[in-house]
């Protein structure tokens, strides 16, 4: 009768647990989208193209080692890529953003304050 009674109790403790671990990875998740979402609220559009900068999932932080301004723009060292410096945004919260279709295709790319 004593095993039986621990074994619902640890049966219920894992539903618990594994509740809370659902949970936190929601949060977690939503707190991702959030760290952009001033760029999806702000209503931000491409200089060049007008199209609008931010969908659900398609901006994400650029380290600022892995950002050089040369004399054409800015390179993107881990993909290579250069944006041309009239093709830039100012970012809100001081790092670098790019933004992108769902094919990859940079729709806008935003650039601290003080570096721009």
């Amino acid at each position: 009768m004593m095993l039986g009674r621990l074994a619902s109790r640890h049966r219920s403790q894992g539903g618990i647990v594994m509740a809370l671990t659902v949970l936190a990875a929601l949060i977690t998740g939503a707190h991702a989208h959030d760290d952009h979402d001033w760029i999806r609220k702000g209503g931000y559009r491409s200089p060049l193209t007008n199209e609008w900068c931010c969908g659900k999932d398609d901006c994400v932080a650029i380290p600022a080692d892995e950002v050089e301004a040369t004399t054409p723009g800015w390179w993107i060292k881990s993909t290579g890529e250069v944006v041309p410096y009239i093709d830039t945004l100012p970012s809100q919260d001081g790092r670098f953003w790019r933004c992108h279709q769902p094919n990859g295709v940079r729709r806008c790319f935003f650039v601290p304050p003080k570096t721009s």
